[in-house]
């Protein structure tokens, strides 16, 4: 799957699903699901770079924006979300307007059915425009969340499961391996 490469806090914003729109100066003709990578770098101040319309839906929905502030990750897949159009003065209170068509446009990406990762997949390097991760990124057949692969351990049948549903499921496991053995016998 392609990765996409967003600056904080716009990245979390889309995969918490309050942010619909993605902003860029190029069209894309592309649709579906793509990574949400987050940049190594901010594009700044939190609460400076919300309008007072986007800052409202976003506190209103929130206990507290601090909490929110704590899943800021860098360099990181943080989740998913579906690009499902791109267009020109959305009406989104995230799309940039342009009001003078004769200048270089503002293309809105609209981008519907966000998920978030519980636990992200960190020490990724980013790149500019769509790109493929270096890393292999699969699915615990235990918790169905996303996983780097070299984080992963495998079964007997090569099923793969992240660190935290093998320290469950491994002795349980073992323990049905043993009885269908004795059953065997």
């Amino acid at each position: 799957m392609k990765a996409l490469s967003i600056k904080q806090p716009w990245a979390s914003l889309i995969a918490h699903g309050f942010k619909d729109i993605e902003n860029r100066t190029w069209r894309t003709h592309f649709r579906g699901r793509i990574y949400i990578h987050v940049s190594a770098k901010t594009a700044g101040d939190f609460m400076r770079l919300l309008s007072n319309k986007q800052l409202n839906k976003v506190v209103w929905e929130l206990e507290n924006y601090k909490t929110f502030e704590t899943y800021f990750e860098y360099s990181a897949i943080i989740g998913e979300v579906e690009i499902i159009d791109c267009v020109i003065n959305h009406e989104s209170i995230w799309a940039e307007k342009q009001p003078d068509l004769t200048k270089k446009p503002i293309w809105n990406w609209v981008l519907d059915n966000p998920v978030l990762y519980d636990k992200p997949i960190l020490n990724v390097k980013g790149k500019l425009s769509f790109w493929y991760p270096d890393t292999d990124i699969v699915e615990c057949i235990g918790c169905s969340q996303k996983f780097d692969i070299e984080t992963m351990e495998e079964d007997d049948g090569g099923e793969k499961f992240c660190p935290e549903c093998w320290e469950v499921l491994a002795p349980i496991m073992a323990q049905e391996a043993k009885e269908i053995r004795e059953l065997e016998k």
